[in-house]
């Protein structure tokens, strides 16, 4: 009998609720062909949360996602929220303990790229860093921002790098590969000596426990550099939260673009999953935006729940749909709808 799970759905702003419609569209067909089914909770939270109540992350809201078996979010416009307007994002992640975020990057058929062979994870840090969100004034015209770094946070975000990494070897032992499961830290360690010296420290700890891992380091600029002259080199990154913030986004470039890129934030007992993209204000409303990252970021969290096969199947009926070109949104070079897309990607499921 297939399992029945609550998600807690944060639509979000701009295409946040239509591109998460396009992903429960997608989830609610497995159902009938021997998957798992879902039960959803609909949410408020967002820049549009903020305008109508004056919170952007409710507390009801919160509750719901610590009450669901995963939560599952549309594009958020963060950045218009004011102080004291709340932080959904960086809510959420304090509140659910998430360890780590996990960003997969990888060329996909179908899609130009300008880097073949990038298949690769970025797993950042999240709560911490230069993302503490702890700034102050120093006078009228200078400012400072505290980069926090403690070995808990970094310990956890480690672990979560290496079991990646063990996924991911086992994967590709199932299919044939014998490409290395490798993780490189990135640091900056000339110059950020404590922090990122703990931070250094506490992933080989953990290396220590996955000794079948290659575990390397690099420097951040160095990697960055690196990424665009080898990717293929690249496994899985692990960075604390302002270094893989940008590394992300070049694995991202380097592959098949923001569009297409899912992401989830992963802790021991709560998760949440989204597109990497923007909340697009230019076409919300117009069901001309690309599902797919959603329909990707759906795919996570039904590995993450378990569900291999039907995250597999979904993967590949996105995959078999880009590949075939005949039906594509507009940022992917065709003239198809969001909904047309979705259809699409139904069929072949």
């Amino acid at each position: 009998m297939s399992k029945n799970y609550s998600i807690c759905v944060l639509p979000g702003d701009g295409i946040g609720p239509e591109v998460t419609d396009c992903a429960r569209r997608v989830l609610d067909i497995l159902a009938p062909n021997g998957g798992p089914s879902f039960t959803y909770d609909v949410q408020p939270a967002g820049h549009g949360t903020f305008l109508e109540t004056g919170y952007s992350m409710p507390d009801a809201s919160m509750a719901a996602a610590k009450a669901a078996d995963a939560v599952f979010l549309g594009a958020m416009d963060v950045a218009e929220i004011p102080p004291g307007g709340g932080d959904p994002l960086g809510d959420m992640r304090i509140e659910l303990e998430v360890s780590a975020s996990v960003r997969p990057s990888r060329t996909i058929p179908g899609i130009p790229s300008p880097a073949a062979d990038i298949d690769c994870v970025v797993v950042r840090e999240v709560t911490e860093g230069l993302y503490s969100r702890i700034e102050y004034p120093v006078g009228d015209d200078a400012a400072c921002a505290v980069r926090v770094i403690t070995r808990a946070a970094s310990t956890k975000t480690a672990r979560t790098a290496f079991e990646q990494a063990s996924e991911r070897q086992r994967a590709r032992a199932k299919g044939g590969s014998s490409k290395p499961a490798r993780v490189t830290a990135v640091h900056k360690i000339g110059v950020l000596k404590l922090t990122d010296g703990l931070f250094l420290n506490a992933c080989a700890e953990v290396a220590k426990d996955f000794p079948d891992i290659e575990y390397e380091t690099r420097n951040i600029d160095a990697c960055a550099m690196e990424m665009v002259r080898e990717p293929g080199h690249f496994d899985v990154i692990l960075a604390t939260n302002a270094f893989g913030d940008i590394l992300s986004d070049i694995a991202a470039g380097l592959a098949a673009g923001l569009g297409l890129a899912s992401s989830g934030c992963i802790g021991e007992r709560w998760a949440y999953f989204e597109p990497v993209h923007g909340t697009a204000p230019d076409i919300a409303g117009r069901g001309i935006a690309n599902p797919c990252a959603t329909i990707l970021s759906a795919a996570m969290m039904l590995r993450y729940l378990g569900e291999e096969s039907s995250a597999d199947a979904v993967e590949a009926a996105v995959l078999s749909v880009i590949a075939k070109g005949d039906v594509l949104t507009g940022d992917l070079g065709g003239t198809a709808s969001s909904a047309e897309m979705t259809d699409a990607i139904i069929q072949a499921l």
